[in-house]
């Protein structure tokens, strides 16, 4: 079992639970909702040249 201090979770972490604040406050103040289609479609199309 591995066992953390709060203190080295928080550094694994903190940058996870930001990000996901900013998701939900965007998710929060925009109208436009993204199928996961368009979602999937565009990062294959990235990720493939």
């Amino acid at each position: 079992m591995l066992e953390l201090s709060l203190e080295s979770y928080s550094k694994l972490t903190d940058g996870i639970e930001a990000k996901l604040d900013e998701a939900d406050f965007v998710a929060e103040n925009e109208t436009r909702r993204y199928s996961h289609d368009e979602v999937f479609s565009r990062l294959r199309g990235k990720i493939n040249g």
